[in-house]
């Protein structure tokens, strides 16, 4: 259905709706790197609460469709994703909920583990008029640190981050979701793949790993 400019504005004016967020898990596509292999050894993944307790609201940055919230439902797509990313880095993984003591270490033959959280998670929506119809876009910005250790010490802490704006006609306020949702599907990607380039390239890993 396509709704003119003055539909919009009264929609936005005199009503308020609520549009599920729902992205999708993600991989990386291209990780560039200097090593044909995967990272030698076991490691155990823990992820962070940050990853898995993410609740935002989103209301447009705009007149239009400003009367509607967006609230967005990751549920585990994101933890799915850096799972996904992990696994095509090091040769084998193990979650863990929790950070495991170095008894656990030994016991079960890890050459590190991996602690990852989410820094920063940013979506945006901006909704614009039209003739015929709407145009929504979508900008996410996000961010994780990792932090690797050994038993003794800390092999690589960084963060990386990703950034996408996707943009798309909305024949309605409610097709702003799907256009934040697929901003924040590349966004997680983008910052993905910085994170497996970062991770596949650091020598300390391989130096540990080939021990």
């Amino acid at each position: 259905m396509k709704f003119s400019s003055f539909s919009i504005v009264l929609i936005s004016l005199i009503s308020g709706c609520a549009y599920t967020v729902q992205p999708a898990s993600t991989k990386p596509i291209n990780i560039y790197s200097s090593y044909e292999s995967k990272v030698p050894g076991q490691f155990a993944i823990v992820l962070d609460n940050s990853i898995s307790n993410v609740n935002r609201e989103v209301k447009p940055a705009s007149f239009v469709c400003g009367g509607h919230t967006y609230p967005i439902v990751l549920g585990d797509s994101i933890a799915v994703s850096v799972r996904h990313t992990l696994d095509m880095v090091f040769e084998k993984t193990i979650e863990q909920s929790t950070i495991p003591s170095n008894e656990t270490m030994a016991k079960l033959g890890l050459r590190g583990v991996v602690l990852i959280k989410m820094d920063d998670f940013s979506p945006r929506l901006f909704c614009s008029e039209g003739i015929w119809a709407g145009t929504c876009s979508g900008t996410t910005d996000i961010s994780f640190g990792i932090n690797i250790r050994s038993a003794n010490r800390t092999l690589l802490s960084t963060a990386v981050s990703g950034s996408k704006t996707f943009e798309g006609d909305s024949p309605g306020c409610g097709g702003g979701a799907d256009v934040l949702a697929e901003s924040i599907t590349r966004a997680t990607r983008d910052a993905l793949e910085r994170l497996a380039e970062r991770v596949s390239n650091a020598p300390t890993l391989r130096q540990i790993g080939e021990k």
